[in-house]
C-alpha cells in the first residue's frame, strides 16, 4: 500500500531556537540535537505518523504529491526534500520564540512566546473511537445531546467543562452538582475533541477517559469522539477475534477489535464523511463484508467493501461513447487509476463519489488518456500539472471585480503553499471568482492578474512579507464548526 511506504520513513527536521530545548520534553532517540537543529525522527510506528500528521494539520496527499505544506508555510515552514518515502521540512532560526515541547502523544508547539500557551485543538482525523475506564462518563443521550460527567470531587464549590467546543473557556460552562459528581450537557457535532474539567480553578483531565493527548504542559487533553457510525457483522460468533480494518485507518489490521454480541460482532466509531473502503479480518483471515453487497476493485489486484458517508457527487463526462473504458482519478483517491470505474449512460458517462468538505483535483482516463473534465472551468495548476478542481462544502468565496477586462486570474497563497500561478479563477460576469473550503485558521493570499501578483485591493488585512511586496491575510473562524445549531 502506497500509503503504508510513506510513513514508514517519515523524518522531519525542525530547525529551532536552541534555548528553548531547556523546556523541550524530548522522546529518548526519536529526537536529537545536530549542527543546530533539533531533528525529530518517526520510526516505523503507524500512530506516530498519523499523529504528526494530524498535529502538524498536514494533508498526505497534499504534502506528497503537491509538495503543499498548508498552513506551515505561512508560519515560515519550507520543505527541505521531498519523496515518495520521506519528507524534510525545515523552519529557519528566526525571531520566532518557539517552546518545543514533545512526548508519546500528539503535541502542540507555543509559537507566542515563552510563558503562554493554548491548550489545544484537536487536528482533521478520518476516525476515531473510544475508551473508558468502567462506565463512559461521555456520551449521548436518547436526544442525541453529549453528557459529560465528572464523578466524585463532591466538595468542591464550582466546577466548570472547558474543551475546544467552546474555544477552552473557563466560565461559559458551568457543571451541576448531583449526589455522585457533576454533569452538564452539549450539543455536539459528530467529530473528534478535547476537554478538561475546571475544578475550583485547578485543570484536570478526565482519569476515566483511556483516551488522551499530552497537552504541552506535563498535563493531558481528555479526547471524546462524538460517534456517528457503526460497523455491524452478524453471525461469525464462532470466532475468537474480528478486526476491522479500512482506509481510514490505512489498513491497520491489529487496531480496530470489534466487540462481540449475541447475534455477531459491532464496532462504534466516529468516520469522517466521504467513501470508504474496507474488510473484516476473522482470526487473521480477510473477508469482505457480506451483509453488504457493495464491493469494487482498488486497482491493486484486491477487492474491498465500499460504504459511505454522506451526499454523493456526481462526476459526468458527457460524450466519449466510443470509449471501452473510462475512469475516475483524483486527490481524494491519491491518483489511482484503476479503482474508479465510470459507469456508461446515454449520453456519456457518470460516477457518483461522496466526498467529505475539501477541495479536490481530479482527471478522467479514456481508454488510458487522461483529460481534464472540458465542461468544468474550475482548473489547478498545481506542481506543474493541469487539474480540474472541485469544491465539496465550499466556505470562502474569493472574488476580485476589479479588472473585468482581465484575461486569466488565478488565486494562490499558504493554504496551496504559494502555488504558481495557483488555481485558475472564473469569470462572473466580469468578477473574478473562486470558491473553496478553508479549515478554520489564518491564509495569507495573493490575485495573479495576467500575471501580475497583487494584494487584495478589498482587504485591508495585510502583512509583510520576505519580499517587500506583503500578502492579503485572511481569517477563518472556527465558529460553526463544533457545535449543533
Amino acid at each position: 500500500m502506497s500509503r503504508f511506504i510513506k510513513y514508514c520513513i517519515f523524518l522531519l527536521l525542525l530547525t529551532v531556537a536552541l534555548p528553548e530545548l531547556s523546556h523541550a520534553q524530548l522522546s529518548g532517540s526519536a529526537v536529537r540535537v545536530t549542527d543546530g537543529m533539533v531533528q525529530v525522527k518517526i520510526k516505523q510506528k503507524r500512530a506516530d505518523y498519523d499523529h504528526l500528521m494530524q498535529y502538524f494539520g498536514l494533508n498526505e496527499d497534499s504534502l506528497f504529491t503537491y509538495h503543499n505544506l498548508g498552513k506551515l508555510a505561512d508560519e515560515g515552514w519550507k520543505i527541505k526534500s521531498i519523496t515518495k518515502r520521506k519528507a524534510i521540512i525545515y523552519k529557519s532560526v528566526s525571531d520566532d520564540n518557539i517552546d518545543f515541547q514533545w512526548g508519546n502523544m500528539p503535541l502542540f508547539f507555543n509559537f507566542e512566546g515563552e510563558g503562554s500557551s493554548t491548550p489545544g485543538y484537536p487536528g482533521p482525523v478520518s476516525y476515531g473511537v473510544n475508551s473508558f475506564s468502567g462506565r463512559p462518563t461521555v456520551f449521548e443521550n436518547a436526544e442525541d445531546i453529549t453528557v459529560f460527567y465528572l464523578p466524585q470531587q463532591l466538595s468542591a464549590t464550582d466546577v466548570f467543562l472547558s474543551g475546544n467546543f467552546n474555544d477552552w473557556s473557563t466560565g461559559q460552562t458551568p457543571m451541576q452538582k448531583t449526589d455522585s459528581g457533576w454533569v452538564t450537557t452539549i450539543k455536539l457535532k459528530p467529530g473528534k475533541y478535547f476537554y478538561k474539567y475546571i475544578v475550583d480553578g485547578k485543570w484536570i483531565f478526565d482519569t476515566n477517559n483511556n483516551v488522551r493527548e499530552s497537552d504541552g504542559n506535563n498535563s493531558y487533553n481528555s479526547t471524546y469522539f462524538h460517534t456517528n457510525y457503526t460497523f455491524k457483522l452478524n453471525g461469525f460468533t464462532d470466532k475468537k477475534q474480528m478486526i476491522l480494518a479500512g482506509s481510514f485507518n490505512n489498513w491497520n489490521e491489529k487496531e480496530l477489535a470489534m466487540q462481540k454480541t449475541a447475534t455477531g460482532w459491532e464496532l462504534n466509531l466516529y468516520l469522517k464523511e466521504g467513501t470508504h473502503t474496507y474488510k473484516y479480518i476473522a482470526d487473521r483471515e480477510w473477508m469482505l463484508d457480506p451483509g453488504n453487497p457493495l464491493a469494487r476493485p482498488d486497482g491493486k489486484g484486491n477487492i474491498n467493501s465500499v460504504m459511505s458517508l454522506g451526499e454523493p457527487h456526481y462526476f459526468v463526462l458527457d460524450g466519449y461513447l466510443d470509449a471501452k473504458i473510462v475512469m475516475l482519478t483524483g486527490s481524494f483517491n491519491n491518483w489511482n487509476a484503476g479503482e474508479l470505474i465510470m459507469e456508461k449512460t446515454a449520453t456519456g458517462w457518470q460516477i457518483p463519489f461522496v466526498l467529505p468538505s475539501g477541495n479536490y483535483e481530479y482527471k478522467f482516463i479514456v481508454d488510458g488518456q487522461w483529460i481534464t473534465d472540458p465542461k468544468n472551468q474550475c482548473k489547478s495548476l498545481l506542481a506543474e500539472n493541469v487539474n480540474s478542481c472541485i469544491v465539496i462544502s465550499a466556505n470562502h468565496l474569493f472574488s476580485l471585480n476589479n479588472f473585468p477586462q482581465a484575461k486569466e486570474v488565478f488565486i494562490t497563497g499558504s493554504f496551496c503553499n504559494w502555488a504558481e500561478p495557483g488555481y485558475k479563477m472564473m469569470n462572473d460576469n466580469g468578477v473574478w471568482i473562486f470558491p473553496c473550503y478553508l479549515p478554520a485558521g489564518k491564509y495569507t493570499y495573493k490575485f495573479v492578474v495576467d500575471g501580475k501578483w497583487i494584494l487584495d485591493p478589498n482587504n485591508s488585512n495585510t502583512e509583510q512579507n520576505e519580499y517587500g511586496t506583503g500578502n492579503s491575510v485572511l481569517w477563518v473562524s472556527p465558529d460553526e464548526e463544533f457545535l449543533e445549531k
